[in-house]
């Protein structure tokens, strides 16, 4: 996604940013990053952007971000175990 792009995705996007020890965190503990400061890490070879909205919502939503992946949310150790905890983790819904 262009930083362009960011401006609009600005008020709809909810970002968690943690060291993927996701169980650990409740909502209000999780670190969050606002979009400027996801901006400044966007070409970071260790980013990962997953889309953790339901299927339902992803499919019927026209704002995505580029690169994201979408992953269920309430199947967390389908797809934990595809990312390192040396990886930064960018989790959004929108």
């Amino acid at each position: 996604m262009e930083k362009r792009d960011w401006g609009i995705f600005g008020g709809l996007v909810f970002i968690l940013l943690f060291a993927f020890v996701m169980p650990a965190y409740g909502a209000d503990d999780a670190p969050r990053i606002s979009v400027v400061e996801l901006n400044d890490i966007l070409d970071s070879s260790d980013l990962v952007i997953l889309d953790v909205r339901t299927k339902r919502d992803w499919e019927s939503s026209s704002r995505k971000v580029a690169g994201a992946v979408r992953v269920d949310p309430k199947n967390i150790s389908s797809w934990a175990v595809n990312y390192s905890k040396d990886q930064k983790i960018v989790l959004y819904c929108a």
